[in-house]
């Protein structure tokens, strides 16, 4: 019996347990088996198609977990665009107001402390919220100038809009990696029922390895040496 790979994708299992059932229901009228033999066989394909359910609901759960995280990543994108144009509306607004077009204002270099506003919008994606977060409450502290209630009212729409989704896509991807591990699990869960349905097989048709056999699908070899090389042992029966 040749079990799928360890690190195999869920299709490849999947491959091996159709190949069962598929064998399986190819055995179940053959006319040269007992009843208890056909008993056997049906107990056999019982375990593998549980855990060949059990795999198959947790690819679809997987795959769809995976797509939402995606989704929302260029959600998140999107979010932080918007807020780095927000960071470099507060910027404008204070170079075109108190800070008097200079960057060594003091009042512009109390709002923008961790750097400029383009060095801001170069931040992590993750990182930057926190950023604007604390250039908001700063903002929020100068004197009220023309161009200050939009570009505070800008800013702070932004960040809360950007926490959001934020919050969102961890939440996703706690359950991508969740799905992902149960996606695992399920692979295992269906070499283990595979071996026990060959122990259960072996018992039933003791002597009989190739009928076995048959309900195990076959890894593909790898490929066989170019004819230039030197030849090796020979192929395994």
């Amino acid at each position: 019996m040749q079990l799928p790979d360890v690190n195999a994708a869920s299709d490849v299992y999947e491959k091996h347990t159709d190949h069962f059932q598929g064998a399986a229901e190819g055995w179940a009228d053959a006319e040269t088996l007992t009843d208890a033999q056909r008993a056997a066989i049906v107990e056999a394909g019982a375990v593998v198609s549980s855990a060949a359910d059990v795999l198959a609901g947790a690819v679809v759960v997987e795959r769809a977990a995976r797509r939402a995280a995606t989704k929302l990543r260029a959600r998140y994108g999107i979010r932080d665009v918007i807020l780095d144009l927000r960071i470099m509306a507060v910027s404008d607004a204070l170079m075109n107001g108190p800070a008097m077009r200079s960057r060594s204002n003091p009042i512009y270099k109390h709002v923008f402390q961790e750097g400029s506003a383009g060095e801001i919008t170069e931040a992590k994606l993750r990182e930057e919220p926190e950023l604007a977060e604390r250039i908001l409450e700063r903002f929020a502290g100068v004197e009220d100038f023309p161009a200050k209630a939009a570009a505070q009212a800008g800013l702070k729409e932004a960040l809360e809009k950007s926490f959001t989704i934020r919050d969102a896509l961890d939440a996703a991807e706690m359950a991508q990696n969740k799905a992902g591990d149960s996606e695992i699990q399920g692979r295992l869960a269906v070499r283990a029922a595979l071996e026990k349905a060959y122990g259960m097989l072996r018992a039933a048709f003791p002597g009989q390895r190739k009928l076995v056999e048959s309900f195990f699908l076959r890894r593909e070899r790898s490929a066989k040496k170019g004819a230039g090389e030197s030849g090796g042992e020979g192929d395994e029966g």
